[in-house]
Parts: C-alpha cells; sequence; structure tokens
C-alpha cells in the first residue's frame, strides 16, 4: 500500500470482509495481528476499525472491538401501537413487546421526574414555556445492548391520572394507562431527523462521536385534538429500521 490516503478504503473494505466471516458478538483480534491478516498497517486498521464502528458493524466492549451481536429491529408504526402489540403476553408496552419479536431480551431503566418543558416540547404540548412537566427518561436495552434513549413528558394533570410517577406503568405501558382514562390518545403524530449524539448519547449508547442517531419526537393527541405526551426517542441509526403504514382510503 503505497499511501495512507489511498490504502485506507483498501484497509475498511478487507476489514469488513474479515468482520463479515465472524460469527455475532465475536472479539477482533488485536490490532496489530489484524494489521498482519490485512496487509495493512496498524495505524490504518485502528481507522477502519473506527470507521467501522460509526457504521454499528463493530461495537465497543471494555478494550475488545466486537462484531455487532444484535440484528436491527424494525420499528413498526402503527402496529406497535395497538393494544393488542403492546399488551401481548403481558408486554410493558411497545418496545418491550417488538424486542421479544426479535428474539431478543429487552431490558430498560425508568427514572419518573418532573422538569421544565424545553421550548420544542413546550410548543407541540401547547403550554408556556418553562411549565413543569411530569417526566419518564429511560435507557432501553436489547440483550444488554444500549438501543434507545427515550424521556417523555405529561402535563402534570395527566400524568396524575394515568399514575405516571410509578416505575412500572403495568401491562401495555403509558399508553394503555391513558387509555384508561378521559386522555386516551387518538393520534400520533411522529416527527424524525438525523444527527450526531452529543456526549451524553455518546456515553449511554456506547457510540462514538461521528455515529448516527435517529432524533424521534412523538407526539400523541386525543379526539378533542389536545396533546397528552410527547417522547423524544434518540435511537443509533445503524439498529433501527423505520416503517409507517396507512390507510390512503
Amino acid at each position: 500500500m503505497t499511501s495512507e490516503k489511498a490504502s485506507l478504503p483498501a484497509t475498511i473494505k478487507a476489514l469488513r470482509v474479515f468482520v463479515a466471516g465472524l460469527e455475532t458478538g465475536a472479539a477482533l483480534p488485536s490490532e496489530a495481528d489484524l494489521a498482519d491478516t490485512l496487509g495493512s498497517s496498524r495505524a490504518l486498521v485502528n481507522k477502519a476499525i473506527a470507521h467501522l464502528m460509526a457504521e454499528g458493524v463493530l461495537i465497543r466492549r471494555g478494550k475488545k472491538a466486537v462484531v455487532q451481536p444484535i440484528p436491527t429491529i424494525l420499528r413498526q408504526v402503527p402496529t406497535r401501537y395497538t393494544t393488542r402489540f403492546r399488551e401481548a403476553h403481558g408486554a410493558r408496552g411497545a418496545f418491550d413487546a417488538e424486542i421479544r419479536q426479535h428474539g431478543l431480551q429487552p431490558r430498560w431503566t425508568t427514572q419518573p421526574g418532573e422538569q421544565e418543558a424545553p421550548a420544542h416540547v413546550a410548543t407541540v404540548l401547547d403550554v408556556e414555556p418553562g411549565t413543569i412537566v411530569v417526566t419518564r427518561a429511560r435507557e432501553m436495552f436489547a440483550d444488554d445492548v444500549p438501543v434507545q434513549i427515550a424521556v417523555t413528558y405529561l402535563p402534570r394533570d395527566v400524568a396524575s391520572s394515568a399514575g405516571a410517577s410509578d416505575v412500572d406503568s403495568g401491562p401495555g405501558g403509558i399508553i394503555s394507562r391513558l387509555s384508561e382514562t378521559s386522555n386516551q390518545q387518538t393520534s400520533v403524530t411522529e416527527t424524525i431527523k438525523v444527527r450526531t449524539p452529543d456526549e451524553h448519547e455518546q456515553e449511554v449508547l456506547r457510540l462514538p462521536a461521528d455515529s448516527r442517531v435517529y432524533e424521534l419526537t412523538h407526539a400523541a393527541r386525543t379526539a378533542q385534538g389536545r396533546c397528552v405526551e410527547v417522547t423524544v426517542h434518540v435511537m443509533p441509526v445503524h439498529l433501527w429500521d423505520l416503517s409507517y403504514t396507512w390507510d390512503l382510503s
């Protein structure tokens, strides 16, 4: 290889082929051994590993680079929001159900709290900026791989009626609890943008700074048009496929 500039793409291509021959979750050899195997330099192998990590082909476990251990997760709307799907086999909501549907083990932490509504959330909830709202902050895992951060924002009266301060929201999750009140959701809008993760997201989701995440803002309204829930989901692009279906009749 004549130069670093010319040989880096070749090293990435060779590493991609090498990784494709490994089992999911397998650890890569040392960079020195990989350099010998790929006919490259250790410096270029290091950059190639970083490139595949940004794509999500590899992840970091401790000091080791390992092959992505879980498949891409399909987030299918509107199926995931139906009562039948969210409550299947006692699932605690759509995330629980969809991760199990992929043959993976879901796990999450939930931190209920209160805070001032961020400006963009206040706009969607139609409340004054700085209004105190109830929050549910979650870090979400599939087979112990972090796959999503989600923060739900609820007006205080809505949260009180649904018992949103409880860590366990019960079968079907918070949407099912709202359906048992006068704040039943009947329509949903989801707005998606792609960006790089901030430092907190990099740490929780174990992402390099140059990776990409979806920021998906979910807003749910009642039949009367009141927005009763905003949830901001942050999801590594390489781990999620987003599918939307609707009836045009």
